[in-house]
């Protein structure tokens, strides 16, 4: 049943598709059977319609067939065409006579007393270049459609592109503006910092250092964009020394040891990784203990830079953002050096919660390439 649904389909979407053909032979068939009788008086028997009906429309389609092979070689069309049409009458002429014959003398759809002469001939070189000349014209009305339904769809896709590019010029404007406005915004508060800095300095000159400490942090948050997505270590570092003293300036003694190697200072890493461990230090652990101090140490082991933290967690911890600053960090090391970096955190067993961060040597040149030459150079 499926089957013949499916048959069914086919034939309905056939007749659908080639539906002004058959309109157009109908309408033909008609005026030249149907009415041509009724004028004339005389009609034929509807074996012998159907016989030449069918021979004279393949002769059309056929023409069609033949002219769209030829016309891809458009330098051959001139001699194929012409050959072509004189082939095409000589088999038409031929083989209607012949098939007039056996109707004749086999069938009583042409009268008996119906002899072929000369004249029949003619008219059937005749009706075959009637039905060539149809074939051309519907021939070039097709090649005519198709070129207008391609330059409309060439129009429609360069109308598309206009759209697109006014689109993206919008993007490209707004993009600008924003870009302006984010220049702007860090400029204004700056200069407010500024601005506050020097009002409380009279009054309060621990309290106007503070901003003087705050003011350089966010301008180094700020601008690290602009760094080709690197910075140097000793750049973050001084940010990170900047961040302590905001802490104590702010909290009270805290007790945190930040150590490196002179060697590790030119190397250039993604930011903000020392300072959101930092960070995650002051948030999350314990730093006001004299005996158990936070320590954050960076060197150059062989060749693997390494960045380990150890700190007592906070008799009660923070839950505003926890492990997300971590998680952040793991994930930009994953994309910058990918299999060339390693990020480690537990507990250890005196309870201290412990953070390492190793970095191969040729992980940091991958990620900047003129970085190996400045270590190089630092080394000696």
């Amino acid at each position: 049943m499926n089957r013949f649904k499916w048959d069914d389909i086919l034939i309905k979407n056939w007749l659908f598709r080639y539906r002004i053909h058959f309109i157009v032979w109908t309408c033909f068939i008609f005026w030249e059977s149907i009415l041509t009788g009724l004028i004339f008086g005389e009609f034929g028997k509807l074996g012998n319609y159907v016989i030449h009906y069918i021979v004279n429309i393949s002769l059309f389609y056929i023409h069609v067939w033949l002219l769209e092979k030829v016309t891809v070689f458009p330098k051959q069309a001139a001699w194929k065409i012409p050959m072509i049409v004189i082939l095409e009458l000589a088999v038409y002429c031929y083989g209607v006579w012949s098939m007039d014959m056996l109707l004749i003398k086999y069938t009583d759809l042409i009268p008996r007393g119906f002899i072929p002469t000369i004249t029949r001939m003619f008219r059937l070189l005749w009706r075959s270049s009637f039905f060539l000349l149809f074939s051309t014209g519907y021939f070039f009305l097709k090649i005519y459609l198709s070129e207008k339904a391609e330059k409309e769809r060439i129009e429609k896709q360069r109308f598309q592109m206009l759209l697109d590019k006014e689109r993206m010029d919008k993007e490209l404007v707004m993009s600008k503006n924003a870009f302006l406005k984010a220049q702007i915004n860090p400029h204004l508060l700056f200069n407010t910092f500024e601005f506050i800095h020097q009002k409380i300095r009279q009054h309060s000159p621990e309290d106007a250092e503070v901003m003087v400490y705050l003011s350089d942090m966010m301008r180094f948050a700020a601008t690290t964009e602009h760094h080709e997505g690197y910075v140097k270590l000793n750049e973050e570092i001084t940010q990170c020394q900047n961040l302590i003293k905001l802490y104590q300036l702010t909290q009270g003694k805290v007790y945190i040891e930040l150590a490196f190697s002179p060697d590790v200072l030119g190397i250039k890493i993604i930011p903000l990784v020392l300072l959101t461990i930092l960070e995650n230090i002051f948030k999350h652990g314990n730093v006001f203990d004299p005996d158990n101090k936070a320590t954050i140490d960076v060197f150059m082991d062989g060749e693997l830079l390494r960045i380990e933290s150890r700190n007592l967690p906070a008799v009660v911890r923070s839950k505003v953002g926890f492990g997300s600053g971590l998680d952040n960090i793991r994930t930009r090391l994953e994309y910058s050096y990918g299999k060339h970096a390693e990020m480690k955190a537990c507990l250890d067993e005196e309870g201290f919660y412990t953070l390492s961060i190793a970095i191969e040597e040729k992980g940091l040149a991958a990620a900047f390439p003129d970085q190996l030459q400045e270590m190089v150079y630092l080394a000696k």
